[in-house]
């Protein structure tokens, strides 16, 4: 049960909290599929409100097949591994923010608009993994060494 909530609930935490702050928003009725790529705060929005489900299973499988084998062998470690394993986690967001940054930039926007949308996806991206890691660090259940000085009777 314990295996299960560490896939099911971090990704369903991070994904409810985007999704009051979207659907919250007062545009949020308004949003058009042809909005998405458009390269702002809109555009995010109406791609995560049309594609919200696929997002989801995406989370759900990534999360059970890569971070939580990952955070048990961290976890498992001392030190250097959980050095590794923050700096990787930063790497993988600075490269994915890049990369979606670059798809959606409008080059006539100039360099700018590309900086502001790499700290944006990087922004939201991080966030969601802080989310993330401090739900399974709640979900850690820390087994107490047995008693050594009980009486024998």
């Amino acid at each position: 049960m314990r295996k299960l909530m560490k896939v099911l609930l971090p990704p369903f935490v991070g994904f409810a909290i985007y999704f009051l702050l979207v659907r919250y928003h007062p545009s949020y009725f308004s949003l058009q599929i042809s909005q998405m790529g458009d390269g702002n705060l809109d555009a995010f929005m109406a791609f995560y409100r049309f594609l919200l489900p696929l997002l989801f299973t995406v989370a759900v499988l990534t999360q059970y097949l890569i971070v939580v084998p990952i955070w048990n062998k961290v976890n498992a470690n001392a030190g250097a591994a959980r050095t590794w394993a923050w700096v990787s986690l930063i790497a993988i967001c600075l490269l994915f923010a890049a990369g979606m940054s670059y798809a959606i930039w409008d080059k006539a926007q100039g360099i700018h608009h590309l900086l502001k949308l790499f700290t944006f996806m990087f922004g939201i991206q991080f966030i969601y993994w802080m989310i993330n890691l401090f739900i399974l660090r709640l979900l850690e259940v820390r087994v107490s060494e047995p008693d050594t000085n009980k009486q024998n009777n």
